[in-house]
């Protein structure tokens, strides 16, 4: 690796010379000296030390995603909604000139010692738990913005979320709407967003007088293996339902193919909707019916929080923590996956 000491020798100027035309102080060394210099540089094949660079600068224009990976749980990355989510941040983090570094540890301290050492300007995390969050916000001070935690919003803490308390009381009401009075809920836990969907669902069912309970929400796990013995053990409580809400796209289209594989029609035997509104519900057979959330937009509000709270630090702004402000709404869209049921009247729904 070529290195300012070498290039230095080769020019005949002290390091501190070459050192000031690769850091853009080009105003301290004449014309002729640094044309020198940059043609030693292009010719030796110099590349520059980005942390280095980081470490030198007041500000890196670094914002660093923090993705949880823990021995025995599933990388975030694996579940589609994330991978549409991360393609979007990358894309709206480079629009306002600024670079993506990529966190994927399993210790609070790697995280904060990497944010520290990048001189990254905040952090975006996704799928921490609440209490993952609080201890780290407490010893981070930079500036935080999280995906779907249910944390309150703090002077360096802003969570971006969607509706999904609305999303799932939406979609109950849609269910109900469709003549289906029998539904069960499935998600992979009852934490964060998954918990205020099926409070959500709840709410419909209770304002429509029809019953549900604990019994109806069915959690199954994040690992596949042990998913299809769930799944297989499920199964004859399933059946005695018309309607399933499950969680997100990902895992309503493989509760879809698993029924149909035991030989259940979708929907002609049992409806089946979703969450997300994935490329994947679209090209789904049936289509599926789900809950549609802007990840673009998500993606977007995301950096522009973390900007605007790096802003309201250095000016010492006021904050506008309110979660109101940091929600995305939601929509139904109806596709094939949810049959109307007899009697029933066919409401406006997106397509």
């Amino acid at each position: 690796m070529v290195r300012i000491k070498d290039v230095a020798e080769a020019v005949g100027v002290s390091t501190a010379t070459v050192s000031n035309v690769i850091n853009g102080k080009e105003q301290r060394v004449s014309k002729e000296v640094r044309e020198k210099i940059q043609t030693a540089l292009d010719e030796m094949g110099y590349v520059r030390n980005r942390s280095a660079m980081m470490l030198a600068q007041t500000s890196s224009n670094m914002i660093g995603l923090v993705i949880p990976c823990k021995p025995g749980v599933k990388i975030v990355l694996e579940d589609p909604y994330y991978s549409a989510f991360l393609g979007n941040l990358e894309y709206e983090i480079r629009e306002h000139d600024c670079y993506m570094y990529l966190i994927a540890q399993q210790t609070e301290e790697e995280i904060i010692r990497q944010a520290i050492a990048w001189n990254l300007e905040g952090l975006i995390v996704c799928n921490m738990s609440e209490e993952e969050l609080k201890s780290l916000n407490q010893k981070y001070r930079r500036g935080i913005v999280s995906i779907d935690s249910y944390l309150q919003n703090q002077a360096n803490f802003i969570n971006i979320s969607t509706d999904d308390f609305g999303g799932g009381y939406q979609m109950g009401q849609y269910l109900i709407s469709q003549g289906h009075t029998k539904i069960a809920m499935l998600a992979d836990n009852d934490a964060t967003v998954d918990h205020h969907r099926w409070m959500g669902l709840m709410q419909a069912m209770k304002e429509a007088g029809l019953p549900m309970s604990k019994q109806d929400h069915f959690i199954f796990s994040s690992s596949e293996p042990v998913r299809e013995l769930q799944m297989e053990q499920f199964l004859p409580k399933l059946r005695e339902y018309t309607a399933l809400f499950v969680a997100s796209d990902f895992y309503a289209l493989e509760v879809s193919s698993f029924l149909q594989s035991k030989g259940i029609r979708v929907p002609e035997d049992i409806s089946i909707a979703g969450f997300d509104d994935l490329i994947y519900a679209r090209l789904a057979r049936p289509k599926l019916t789900t809950m549609s959330q802007n990840i673009a937009k998500k993606a977007r509000m995301a950096v522009e929080a973390l900007l605007y709270l790096q802003d309201a630090r250095k000016n010492k702004k006021p904050i506008d923590i309110s979660e109101e402000r940091w929600r995305l709404p939601v929509r139904l869209v109806e596709r094939e996956s949810v049959k109307k049921l007899a009697n029933t009247k066919q409401g406006q729904i997106d397509r």
